[in-house]
């Protein structure tokens, strides 16, 4: 019998592991978009989501290398008192949506298991989604016209 399990979407675990990292660095001293950048390893527009989402919670403390026609960089802190984080993160991880996982592998550990196929994967800079066709596999048209179909024989590895 299979069960299912409710678990948090991938994205929102880590959304919710990086709002705890970052209000609890909130609680010890006031950031900047650079230091919020470099703590969660975020570019700058990753970083002005997180302040988006916590408006309200965190504040402008004060403007730093401001000039007459620039008003400065925004240094935040904390809006609410520290016993109100942990209220605030307990409700984010009880609203926090889930998804319904079976209990079943994915199609790509399967198709792995299968002696028929073979996966040679590259690391490389960029992530991908690997996902696996299920289309029966058939010889290359240009190669049948050269040879003709593919022979009963072989079967998958046309």
């Amino acid at each position: 019998m299979i069960r299912s399990i409710q678990v948090p979407n991938g994205h929102t675990a880590a959304r919710l592991r990086r709002l705890r990292i970052l209000l609890t660095a909130f609680l010890d001293r006031q950031l900047m978009r650079e230091d919020i950048a470099d703590l969660l390893c975020l570019s700058p527009s990753g970083v002005r989501k997180y302040v988006k989402d916590l408006a309200g919670i965190i504040g402008v403390a004060r403007y730093v290398e401001g000039t007459e026609t620039f008003i400065g960089f925004p240094v935040y802190q904390l809006a609410i008192r520290s016993d109100q984080v942990e209220e605030f993160l307990e409700q984010m991880t009880a609203t926090a949506p889930t998804r319904t996982y079976p209990g079943r592998p994915s199609s790509l550990s399967r198709a792995s298991k299968d002696p028929r196929r073979h996966f040679h994967i590259l690391a490389d800079d960029a992530h991908y989604a690997i996902r696996v066709s299920r289309a029966p596999v058939t010889r290359d048209p240009m190669v049948a016209a050269f040879f003709g179909p593919a022979p009963t024989a072989m079967g998958a590895h046309a």
